[in-house]
This record gives structure tokens, C-alpha cells and sequence, in this order.
């Protein structure tokens, strides 16, 4: 919504409801996780920020252009999202290598929307790129505190 809003504060808007939006999809889990398993989540953040460092910092200093990535996030994010319903409509668990999976597909999209974001992105549009990264980052952060969530 955001790429075709062109004024700024309708962007922000768009940020603003985003995060809204993902916050509803998060307050089960974070509650789950801290009522669990106390310090799960500062894990899971620490290394979630130590791989998203590292994957933007690799974009940055090589500036090379990701964007090859582009059809492959598009094919494993379908067969992903096949599979998620499909364990919905069926009740069998995804495991422990699906989210490890997804860990390395959300990193794949951290590296390919930061490439974007130098690359691609007209200027004008620093609020879209900023919600595509974050929607990256908050994946990657979700599949990394499944993990941490899944361990005994």
C-alpha cells in the first residue's frame, strides 16, 4: 500500500497499520514464550539481530545487487505458505527443519530487500522500503523464536 501512496504522511499511515496488523499476529506468541519460557524472546531477539546485522551488513559492503533472489523468495514463500495451510487443514506439525527453513528464506529476504532498498527503491519511497525490511525482519524473528520455543 505504501509503494503507491504518494504522500508521506499516508505512508506513515500505511507503517503505522502495518505494525499494527503484526503486532496482532505476535502478542499470542510473545505471551506464550515469556509465560513458558522466561528469556526465550531476549534470545531469539539477540540472534535475530546478530543474523539481519550480518546479512544487511553483507548487502552494504558488497553492493551487490540481490534481486536474482526475487523468484526463488517467490517459490519457496508459495511452497511455504502450501505448506502452513496444509498443516492447518490436515493437523500435522511442521517441525523443527521447517522452521529452520524459514530462518534461512527469511534471510534470503533480509539480504534481498536491503539490496533493493540500495539499489532499487526510489527515494521518495523510504517508508515502503522500510516496511518491506521490517516484514523480513519480523519473519526471520518469528521463526527464530519458534526454534528457541521448540528446544527442551
Amino acid at each position: 500500500m505504501a509503494h503507491r501512496l504518494e504522500s508521506t504522511a499516508a505512508q506513515y499511515a500505511a507503517f503505522a497499520f502495518f505494525i499494527f496488523l503484526e503486532s496482532i499476529l505476535f502478542v499470542p506468541l510473545l505471551y506464550v514464550a515469556a509465560s513458558m519460557q522466561p528469556g526465550v524472546i531476549d534470545s531469539a531477539a539477540g540472534v535475530t539481530i546478530i543474523g539481519c546485522g550480518g546479512l544487511i551488513a553483507t548487502a552494504m559492503i558488497t553492493r551487490k545487487d540481490f534481486s536474482f533472489l526475487r523468484g526463488m523468495l517467490v517459490w519457496v514463500g508459495l511452497l511455504a505458505m502450501g505448506g502452513i495451510v496444509s498443516s492447518i487443514l490436515f493437523g500435522f506439525q511442521l517441525g523443527t527443519w521447517f522452521s529452520v527453513a524459514m530462518i534461512g528464506f527469511a534471510g534470503a529476504a533480509v539480504l534481498y530487500d536491503t539490496s533493493n532498498i540500495l539499489h532499487h527503491y526510489p527515494k521518495d519511497r523510504y517508508v515502503a522500503a522500510s516496511m518491506a525490511l521490517f516484514a523480513s525482519i519480523a519473519l526471520m524473528f518469528w521463526y527464530v523464536l519458534r526454534l528457541f520455543m521448540s528446544r527442551d
